[in-house]
């Protein structure tokens, strides 16, 4: 009964339109020099605004566009079981080590311009401080594979923030903004998404970062759908059932923004299924009564192009 009632309610909030135009504040950030001086590059961003929202999306994109992913980093911490060190002393002792690493994290980020998701998120949060903006640094869960479908153990090994713009804490994550070294196209990217969106992928630690008003267990976001780049490209919403786990011949639907002259479909293992789509002038159905399908689908969006973008995934199962 808890379950369902969770569910209600994050249905009373999904269908969200989460797209804005940043146009003009990407192509400055994109314009800016780039210089490992903090605070010179945080005021270069920062100067032609005087609203929050348009300081955080510039930092945002110019570490989105500046910053590589350091996959040779990553390797070198799941080798030492992600230990970042040990500390020694007192708590002010304790306390006062870690912020050095913190710095070190930074500065070395900075100079390299690669780094791993606590790097992007610790850089984050510096330029904002810098730029008077409260920002918060986030550790969780990121379900980065639709594998992860259902399962609960997720690692909590990832970072990201929360920041406070126009005094409302907002979600942001510049490290899967960037792709990781693929080429995909998150939108708008990982920015100001809506809190019933972001638990999607992210499950926070310290649950008040879930910022949703009724807080939901870590199976519950393990059970949920997962979402591909294109979900937010297509500002798809509105997704019934709101689950990741289906049973076989279980019809599905949506919402999405969808260019001119494309159309959703399903894909497994990369083929495409006979599975009848319609649209009823606001949600896409999917009738799925005719063919017993088993194992990982996606929903997929075919673009005039011939290009084939999945937007999410689920697991159907008898189970």
């Amino acid at each position: 009964m808890k379950n369902l009632f969770t569910i209600l309610i994050f249905l009373l909030f999904v269908n969200i339109t989460y797209c804005q135009d940043y146009t003009e504040i990407d192509q400055h950030a994109r314009s800016v020099k780039y210089t490992k001086d903090l605070a010179k590059l945080t005021d270069k961003l920062t100067s032609p605004y005087g609203d929050e929202l348009s300081k955080v999306r510039a930092i945002f994109t110019c570490l989105v566009n500046n910053i590589e992913y350091d996959h040779k980093k990553l390797e070198k911490m799941k080798s030492s079981g992600y230990k970042s060190g040990k500390f020694h002393g007192s708590k002010e002792e304790i306390k006062r080590q870690r912020l050095e690493q913190i710095q070190e994290f930074i500065e070395e980020t900075l100079e390299d311009k690669k780094g791993v998701c606590q790097d992007y998120a610790y850089l984050f949060q510096a330029m904002c401080f810098h730029a008077g903006i409260e920002c918060e640094f986030v550790t969780g869960a990121g379900k980065n594979n639709p594998a992860y479908i259902g399962k609960a153990n997720i690692p909590e090994r990832h970072a990201w923030n929360a920041v406070k713009i126009d005094g409302k804490w907002e979600l942001v994550d510049v490290t899967w903004s960037t792709g990781m070294g693929v080429k995909e196209d998150f939108g708008n990217g990982f920015f100001k998404l809506p809190p019933q969106t972001m638990i999607m992928s992210h499950y926070p630690t310290d649950q008040k970062w879930q910022l949703l008003d009724t807080i939901v267990s870590k199976q519950f976001f393990a059970d949920l759908p997962f979402l591909n780049p294109g979900f937010i490209k297509y500002e798809v919403s509105d997704i019934q059932p709101f689950s990741g786990k289906i049973r076989p011949k279980q019809s599905i639907s949506c919402k999405a923004n969808l260019p001119d002259g494309s159309r959703l479909a399903i894909y497994k293992n990369r083929v495409l299924q006979k599975i009848p789509v319609t649209f009823d002038g606001e949600r896409y159905h999917f009738d799925m009564s005719e063919k017993a399908i088993y194992g990982m689908i996606d929903v997929c969006i075919m673009l005039p192009t011939g290009r084939v973008e999945p937007l999410y995934s689920l697991k159907i199962t008898d189970q």
